[in-house]
C-alpha cells in the first residue's frame, strides 16, 4: 500500500498548534504505518490532512529577505538580490508550491465518499480550494503564467506540463475564490479560512491583475473589478487603534486571515532577529530601516517632510511624525525592552557615535543606518533566541490593506479621485493620528496615486508587500542604482544632537527589467522540457 508517513509530522504539529485537539488518532501500535486508505476512511485523519495543508502557509519566514531587497531595510552587507545576483540557479525568492498543490488536489479528488459529515466536508472543500488558490497566487505574482495542475498526477502521467497563460492563471485564482466563498463559513476560529478570507484573496489577485505589470493594455475594467472586490469588505472590519499591539492582541477586528504560531512546536524569530546587540540572544538586526523608509513617514498633519508647510524640523527630525513612525521605527532615544541578565529591562536607545546601540561596542551587531525595526515586536517576550520563541500571528490579510487596495483601484479606474477614495485613505491615516482629511478636490488622480503608493509603503512596511508592489506597478527601476542611506548622529556636551546623512550600502541596487517576472529554476526546466523560461533569463 502507498504510505503517507510524510504528512504525519505536519498532522501532529498542526493539531497542537492550531486545532487544540489531541492527537489520539495516532495512538495505534504502529503510527508510522498509516496508509492512504487509513486517511480517507478516518474523519479525524482527514481533518488533520486539511490542517497539514494550512501548515504549509508561509508567514514571517521571508520578511527579512523581502525587506532587505527594497527601500525598506538592509543588513550588514548588501543582499545578493539587491546586487543583481539572482538567476535560474540561485533564487532566494523562489516559490514552487506544486507539492502543496498536489496535497490539495488529492484532497479534492478523494473527499467525496469519505466518512466526514456533509457540513464539515463542505467547509473543508472551501478551505482547500482557498489554500490552493493562495499557493497559485504566490507563484503567479513571481513568474506570471505557470502550469495549472488541478488533479493529482500519477507517475504514469505525462508530467511535462506547459505553462498556462497569465490570464488563465488569474482567472483560475479568481474563479477558485468565487467557488470557495459559498463553501466557507462566515466566521471561524482564528487562522481558519472564512468567506472574507477568500474575498480578500480575490481582491488582492484582481489588484495585481489590474496593475501595469500584468495589464500592459491598461484595461480599466480590471481596476473596476479590483475596486468592487475590495469594496465588499469595507465596513465589515475595524482598524485596531493600538498599532504597537496590533500583532499581539488576539481577537482584534483588523485581522481577516492569519497564520498562527504556538510554542513549543511552531514559532518564528521576529523578536530575536530585530534586536540590538545589548539584548540579542544569538541573533540581531537581521534588517534595519534605511533613511528612505524613515523619510517616507508623513507628519501628523499628513504632509510629507519635504513639504515646506509640513512643520518638519531637521534639527528635531523625529518630532511630530504620524503614529506609525513611533510604532514601527525605533530611533535614538526610543524606549525599548528586552532580556538583560535574564530579566526584561527597559532602556533608551543610544544610537549616536559612541552610543552602545550604534558603535559603542566595537564589532557588535548593531545598526549601521541609525534605526531599528520596532513593528510587531513583542517586547515582553522572554523566550526569543535565533529563529525561535516568537508567536505573533502572521496577518496574511488585514483590513488596512483592503482599504488601501480599494483606494488604489478606485482611483485608477476613475478619471479623478472620488469621496470613497478619500474615505478609505482617511480611515487609515486617522488611525495613524493624521489630523487633516483628504478631499476629492485636494489632489489630482496622479497626485493621489503617489500618495496611495506612499501610504502602502509606510502602512505595510516589513509585511512583504513593498517588493511585489514595486513589481506590479513596474516601478522596480526606482531601486536600480539606488544607494540606500542612513544617519550618523553626534551627541554634544550640552545634550543636543546633530544629524549627518550618507550612504550605507557597499554598492547600489542592481535591478534589471527581466526581474518583473522571475526565472523558473533550472532544476524545474530540466524536469519539464515544456516549461518555457521567462524572457531575459
Amino acid at each position: 500500500m502507498k504510505r503517507i508517513i510524510l504528512y504525519i509530522g505536519s498532522f501532529m504539529m498542526y493539531t497542537a498548534v492550531f486545532s487544540g485537539c489531541t492527537a489520539d488518532f495516532l495512538d495505534r501500535n504502529n503510527p508510522g504505518a498509516i496508509t492512504s486508505e487509513d486517511v480517507w476512511n478516518d474523519a479525524k485523519l482527514i481533518s488533520q490532512y486539511v490542517n497539514s495543508i494550512y501548515n504549509d502557509n508561509t508567514g514571517w519566514d521571508r520578511s527579512h529577505l523581502i525587506s532587505n531587497i527594497t527601500d525598506e531595510g538592509t543588513y550588514s552587507v548588501g543582499h545578493p538580490v539587491w546586487q543583481g545576483q539572482l538567476d535560474e540557479v540561485t533564487n532566494p525568492l523562489e516559490y514552487w508550491a506544486y507539492s502543496q498543490v498536489r496535497k490539495a488536489n488529492e484532497f479534492l479528488v478523494r473527499i467525496d465518499g469519505t466518512p466526514v459529515d456533509e457540513a464539515t466536508k463542505t467547509t473543508h472543500k472551501g478551505e482547500v480550494r482557498f489554500l490552493r488558490a493562495l499557493r497559485y497566487f504566490n507563484m503567479v505574482k513571481r513568474y506570471g503564467g505557470v502550469p495549472l495542475i488541478t488533479e493529482p498526477q500519477a507517475l504514469t502521467d505525462d508530467l511535462e506540463t506547459p505553462r498556462n497563460t497569465l490570464d488563465e492563471c488569474f482567472n483560475f485564482i479568481i474563479t477558485e475564490c468565487d467557488a470557495a466563498i459559498p463553501l466557507l463559513p462566515e466566521t471561524a476560529a482564528r487562522g481558519r479560512a472564512t468567506r472574507d478570507a477568500a474575498r480578500a484573496l480575490k481582491g488582492r489577485a484582481l489588484l495585481y491583475y489590474a496593475s501595469p505589470n500584468c495589464n500592459p493594455n491598461s484595461d480599466r475594467e480590471r481596476w473596476k473589478n479590483a475596486a468592487d472586490a475590495n469594496r465588499e469588505l469595507i465596513g465589515k472590519y475595524e482598524l485596531y487603534p493600538d498599532l504597537e499591539r496590533l500583532w499581539l492582541d488576539n481577537g482584534n477586528r483588523e485581522s481577516i486571515f492569519e497564520v498562527q504560531y504556538a510554542l513549543p512546536l511552531k514559532s518564528h524569530g521576529w523578536d530575536a532577529s530585530l534586536k540590538m546587540h545589548r539584548i540579542a540572544v544569538g541573533d540581531a538586526r537581521a534588517t534595519v530601516p534605511v533613511q528612505e523608509m524613515v523619510d517616507a513617514f508623513p507628519m501628523k498633519n499628513g504632509k510629507s517632510i519635504s513639504d515646506p508647510a509640513s512643520g518638519y524640523d531637521p534639527a528635531h527630525p523625529y518630532e511630530g511624525r504620524d503614529n506609525r513612525f513611533y510604532a514601527f521605527i525605533a530611533f535614538n532615544g526610543t524606549t525599548m525592552k528586552g532580556m538583560i541578565g535574564g530579566v526584561i529591562t527597559a532602556f533608551e536607545l543610544q544610537i549616536y557615535t559612541g552610543g552602545i546601540d550604534f558603535d559603542g561596542i566595537p564589532g557588535a551587531a548593531n545598526t549601521m543606518t541609525g534605526y531599528y525595526v520596532k513593528k510587531a515586536l513583542d517586547q515582553d517576550n522572554t523566550l526569543y533566541r535565533m529563529s525561535y520563541g516568537s508567536v505573533q500571528p502572521w496577518m496574511e490579510f488585514r483590513y488596512a490593506e483592503i482599504l488601501l487596495s480599494y483606494a488604489e483601484a478606485q482611483n485608477e479606474y476613475l478619471t479623478a479621485p472620488d469621496q470613497s477614495v478619500c474615505d478609505a485613505l482617511n480611515l487609515v491615516r486617522a488611525r495613524a493620528g493624521i489630523t487633516e482629511n483628504l478631499t476629492p478636490a485636494s489632489l489630482s488622480k496622479e497626485q493621489m496615486r503617489e500618495l496611495i503608493h506612499n501610504e502602502r509603503y509606510v502602512e505595510l512596511c516589513y509585511e512583504q508587500h513593498r517588493f511585489w508592489d514595486l513589481i506590479r506597478w513596474k516601478r522596480l527601476g526606482r531601486l536600480n542604482g539606488m544607494v540606500r542611506s542612513g544617519v550618523v548622529i553626534t551627541k554634544h556636551d550640552d545634550g543636543t544632537f546633530t544629524y549627518a546623512y550618507g550612504p550605507v550600502d557597499p554598492q547600489p541596487g542592481n535591478f534589471q527589467d527581466k526581474l518583473y517576472f522571475l526565472p523558473f529554476a533550472q532544476s524545474e526546466l530540466s524536469r519539464n522540457s515544456r516549461l518555457e523560461q521567462n524572457p531575459g533569463w
